[in-house]
């Protein structure tokens, strides 16, 4: 037959309990999804497609810098021996562009990692265990709890 009386007082809450729990059906926790290295952060940042089309002139640039040049095309020798500055610029201020976006998303993700962290360990949910009214934080949170759910929370 079945026991009305666990719908009414909830399960009973002891520890021993909570843990056979947690070993049957899992915690209630969402694992993280590891972080992006630097290194991915920075990959991503080079697939601008600005960033691309400036790469691929500063490179175009380099390669036409020391192409030689015949005497009757004219320009000046100077011009020749530094055409290759122009393509190296290029390619520092891609750099540096791409270095400044990665450590900054870098940056982003460390303090959106440590809010969602402070979110979840701080974010409480009143359950009924053993007949009583409890909060209790939401990773606590096991099969068999009868949650209260109020206006405005998250389930």
């Amino acid at each position: 037959m079945f026991d009305c009386t666990v719908w009414i007082t909830g399960i009973s809450g002891s520890p021993v309990d909570l843990e056979d729990r947690r070993k049957t059906f899992g915690s209630n926790v969402i694992p993280p999804k590891p972080p992006k290295t630097f290194l991915q952060l920075v990959w991503e940042a080079i697939q601008d497609v600005t960033l691309i089309v400036l790469i691929v002139a500063a490179l175009i640039s380099l390669g036409l810098s020391f192409y030689p040049r015949s005497e009757t095309e004219g320009g000046d020798s100077s011009e020749s021996e530094a055409g290759w500055i122009e393509g190296v610029a290029i390619l520092g201020a891609v750099s540096v562009v791409v270095l400044v976006t990665a450590f900054n998303d870098y940056q982003k993700e460390k303090q959106f990692r440590g809010l969602q962290s402070k979110i979840e360990h701080e974010h409480q949910f009143s359950v009924i265990r053993g007949g009583q009214d409890k909060n209790i934080p939401v990773g606590e949170m096991v099969v068999g709890d009868i949650a209260q759910v109020k206006y405005g929370e998250c389930v």
